[in-house]
C-alpha cells in the first residue's frame, strides 16, 4: 500500500476527487479480487500441481501482494472522501461504526478454513464497492468533494503523536501480541466512542475523548511493567484500544477538516495512512531485542519505562493546548490553516471567531454555521437529526447571545457587515 499512498498524496491535486474517476472506483475492488485469485494460484504453484507453474510461486505472491495493497489503498481513501461529506456528528458515528464493524468481521475470519476465507475475501470488496456507490449517490451535490481547495499547513503535531503510538504498538506486536486481542481493543475503543457520541452528544464535551488514548496507552504499558512481562492480555487490549482511539480521533479530525474547509480528504487521510508504517520500526526493534542485537530484552522493566516516557512526552505535544473546550479544527491546529485568499477559509474563520466571542455551545456552533451558510430549517433538521422545536430553541438562543433578531442580521454579521451586540448569556 505504501507506494500507492505516496502517489495519491503527491498527486492529490491532480487526481482528486477520486469518486469522479470511474476507472479508479472499479479498479479498487477489482484489484482486491484479482489478488485473492493470484494468491490461490500461488498456492497451487507452491504445491507443484502443474509443471507449467514451476517457478511461478514467488512472482504470483508478489503480484498478489501489490494488487491487494493497491486496491485497499484506493478503497480506504475513497471511503475517506465519502466520510468527509458528512457533518461532525455523522463523521464520528460513521467512522467509529465502520471501525467496530471492520474489527468484528476481521475477528470472525480468524481461524476460518481456507475455502470460506476465500469466499469472504472475494465478497467483501464487491460489497464495499456497492456500499460506496450507494453512499455517494445519497450525498447532496453541494456536499460532495470539490476539485478546488485552499493551501494549508498540516497539523503535524498530531501525526507525530500517532506515529509514536504506532511505534509502541509495533514493539508490543513484535514481542508477543495476539491478533484477537488487537481486534478486541479496536472493538472496545470504537464501541465506546459510538455509544458516547450517539447517546450523549448534546451533553458531552467531545474534547474529553481526546485525552483518553494517552491514559489507555500508559495504563497498558504500566500493566506490562508491573507484570514483568510483555505477554499480558490486559496490557495488550489497553494498548491496542489506546492506539485505535487515537487513530479514530485523528481520522475524525481530518475528515472534519476536509468537510469544513474543503481540503482533499485524500491528501489528509493519505498522510495519516503513511504514518501507520512507523509500526514496522517497532516490529524491527522488538525483533532486535529478541535476537540479541540490542542489549535489552523486550520484557525488561527498562523497556516498559522507556515506552511510557515516550508516550507521555509525545502526548504532551497534543495535551499542552490551552483550550480543551473546543473540539475540532482550532483545537488541533487546524485554526492555523493558511488559506491565502480562500473564501471558504475566511468564512469558517469568521464563524469560529463569532462562536468563540459569544460563547456558543458545540451544538449551537453547528446550527450557527448552517444558518450562516443559508440552509433552510428542513435541511438543518435533516443534517443534525433534530426536531423543529429543538432547532427553534437553538436559533433563539443563538440570536440572544449575538444580540440579533433575524437570519439577515446573522449573515450580515458573518460577512462583516454588522457588529456583535452580545445579549444575555
Amino acid at each position: 500500500m505504501l507506494p500507492i499512498f505516496v502517489v495519491l498524496v503527491v498527486g492529490a491535486r491532480a487526481l482528486t476527487p477520486l469518486f469522479e474517476r470511474r476507472a479508479l472506483m472499479i479498479a479498487a475492488p477489482l484489484l482486491m479480487v484479482v489478488s485473492v485469485v493470484l494468491f490461490e494460484a500461488s498456492n497451487l504453484a507452491g504445491l507443484g500441481a502443474n509443471k507449467l507453474w514451476d517457478g511461478a510461486f514467488w512472482p504470483l505472491v508478489a503480484v498478489s501482494a501489490f494488487t491487494a495493497g493497491a486496491g485497499a489503498a484506493l478503497s480506504i481513501l475513497m471511503w475517506a472522501e465519502l466520510q468527509s461529506c458528512f457533518n461532525s456528528l455523522q463523521i464520528v458515528l460513521y467512522v467509529s461504526g465502520a471501525f467496530f464493524l471492520g474489527s468484528v468481521i476481521g475477528w470472525m475470519t480468524f481461524g476460518m478454513d481456507e475455502s470460506r476465507l476465500v469466499v469472504a475475501l472475494l465478497a467483501l470488496p464487491v460489497l464495499s464497492f456497492a456500499c460506496l456507490k450507494l453512499g455517494f449517490s445519497k450525498i447532496p451535490s453541494d456536499d460532495l468533494p470539490k476539485r478546488t481547495w485552499g493551501k494549508l499547513r498540516f497539523p503535524w503535531k498530531l501525526v507525530i503523536v500517532l506515529g509514536v503510538y504506532e511505534f509502541v504498538l509495533g514493539v508490543k506486536q513484535g514481542a508477543s501480541f495476539e491478533s484477537d486481542l488487537f481486534a478486541f481493543g479496536v472493538m472496545l475503543a470504537s464501541a465506546i466512542l459510538f455509544v458516547v457520541v450517539y447517546f450523549f452528544s448534546h451533553r458531552f464535551d467531545f474534547t474529553r475523548i481526546y485525552r483518553t488514548p494517552i491514559v489507555l496507552m500508559v495504563c497498558g504499558l504500566l500493566v506490562a511493567l508491573l507484570a514483568f512481562s510483555s505477554n499480558s492480555m490486559v496490557s495488550d487490549v489497553l494498548v491496542s484500544a489506546g492506539y485505535a482511539l487515537m487513530f479514530l480521533m485523528l481520522t475524525v479530525l481530518l475528515c472534519d477538516i476536509a468537510h469544513r474547509y474543503g481540503v482533499s480528504a485524500v491528501l489528509l487521510c493519505g498522510i495519516e495512512e503513511l504514518v501507520m508504517f512507523t509500526s514496522a520500526a517497532g516490529h524491527l526493534t522488538a525483533a532486535g531485542m529478541e535476537g540479541g542485537m540490542l542489549p535489552v530484552n523486550v520484557d525488561d522493566p527498562a523497556v516498559s519505562v522507556a515506552l511510557v516516557m515516550l508516550v507521555v512526552v509525545a502526548s504532551m505535544v497534543l495535551l499542552s493546548e490551552r483550550e480543551y473546550s473546543r473540539w475540532g479544527a482550532s483545537f488541533f491546529g487546524a485554526g492555523r490553516l493558511a488559506f491565502d485568499g480562500d473564501e471558504r477559509g475566511r468564512f469558517v474563520q469568521r464563524c469560529a471567531e463569532i462562536e468563540e466571542r459569544c460563547g456558543l455551545s458545540p451544538r449551537e456552533k453547528e446550527v450557527f454555521q448552517l444558518l450562516a451558510e443559508g440552509k433552510n430549517a428542513a435541511a438543518i433538521e435533516r443534517e443534525l437529526y433534530i426536531a423543529n422545536g429543538t432547532l427553534k430553541s437553538h436559533t433563539r438562543r443563538i440570536y440572544q447571545k449575538l444580540g440579533i433578531h433575524s437570519r439577515d442580521e446573522l449573515r450580515a454579521l458573518v460577512h462583516g457587515e454588522g457588529s456583535i451586540r452580545k445579549g444575555q448569556g
